[in-house]
């Protein structure tokens, strides 16, 4: 069986009073019911001028301090976090074919399917636009996806796009992941 581990401050601490002096005083164990505002502010008594830093500071070693301080990581960046996000995503949940669609058709479909999806709990959605192989004036759809999407981005309703294919010339579809 494992032995709970054990700080000073769980065995008692010691308190010098007036006369210099030095006591061991045995810790008080909180409760629900404690204010912590009330039992570490200064005694207007002066009996007990502690305040919660100085219980602190006093009540971990300066070895054990330095230790938490060491290996205390670095929190992720935005940019970091993103990353991780985007990998841990599952693929696509849902899609959205705007084949056949005006800009405007497109852009408004886009964002219904993008809210509704949020609503329903989707990660990682589907937007196919297109190559426009088959539109006498070449991928318009495209253009206008694209500028929506980085208008959602912004306004955080996504969290990121990226081309289906890591190529804009290639693809004909966006990978979509939602907050």
């Amino acid at each position: 069986m494992r032995k709970p581990n054990r700080s000073p401050r769980q065995s008692g601490s010691v308190i010098k009073n007036p006369e210099g002096k030095t006591k061991t005083q045995s810790i008080r164990k909180l409760t629900v019911n404690d204010d912590l505002g009330v039992l570490f502010s200064p005694d207007p008594e002066n009996t007990n001028p502690q305040s919660f830093v100085s219980a602190l500071a006093n009540g971990i070693p300066s070895s054990t301090l330095d230790e938490i301080l060491t290996e205390k990581e670095e929190l992720p960046t935005a940019a970091q976090s993103l990353q991780a996000a985007i990998r841990n995503s599952p693929p696509p949940q849902d899609q959205l074919d705007l084949h056949g669609c005006t800009a405007w058709e497109a852009e408004t479909k886009t964002e219904n399917f993008l809210i509704r999806a949020t609503h329903n709990h989707l990660k990682t959605v589907l937007v196919i636009t297109g190559k426009g192989l088959h539109s006498p004036e070449g991928s318009v759809l495209k253009d206008v996806i694209e500028t929506r999407l980085k208008i959602m981005k912004n306004n955080g309703v996504i969290l990121a796009y990226l081309w289906e294919k890591k190529n804009r010339e290639k693809s004909g579809a966006l990978l979509v992941y939602l907050p």
